[in-house]
């Protein structure tokens, strides 16, 4: 009997620290909740996460379009004329019919020769090439792939 008495009061001891410890792991749990919900107003909100991300996605397709752009401006090489570019964008928010351009500022012109037709302009480009990546046939002008923008000389 003494000796089951003896490891009662063990037992008891035993689950007083345990107790205590469980009290200690509590209220850290509470102080650790507190000063998340603290900083939780540092975090943006749900409806900023959104705005953020729709900004995200308008930035990346300007990027895509600049890209886009300065490949094709790399590709016209140094006979490209910049004015004929301005002109597209001042006719933009024109509603009625586009003015004609003065001769001599079509960005096709080179020096004196003639504008050719389409088909011609194609086969003096060269021949089609197979992205590496996807293999779509692009046009021989473009220096990355039309369907995932895979360079083409990589």
């Amino acid at each position: 009997m003494e000796r089951l008495w003896h490891e009662l009061e063990l037992k008891k001891k035993k689950l007083e620290k345990l107790k205590e410890e469980v009290n200690e792991m509590e209220s850290d749990l509470t102080r650790r909740r507190l000063e998340r919900s603290s900083s939780a107003s540092q975090t943006p909100s749900i409806e900023e996460m959104k705005q953020l991300r729709c900004k995200n996605r308008s930035l990346q397709i300007d990027i895509d379009c600049l890209t886009k752009e300065i490949d094709l401006l790399q590709t016209r090489g140094p006979h490209f004329n910049p004015s004929a570019i301005h002109n597209f964008y001042d006719n933009i928010g024109f509603l009625g019919p586009v003015p004609p351009k003065p001769k001599g500022t079509l960005s096709l012109d080179v020096g004196t020769k003639a504008v050719k037709p389409l088909a011609e302009q194609e086969e003096d480009e060269g021949t089609q090439w197979s992205c590496t990546a996807c293999t779509f046939l692009n046009h021989p002008a473009l220096n990355r792939c039309e369907q995932c923008e895979f360079p083409r000389h990589f």
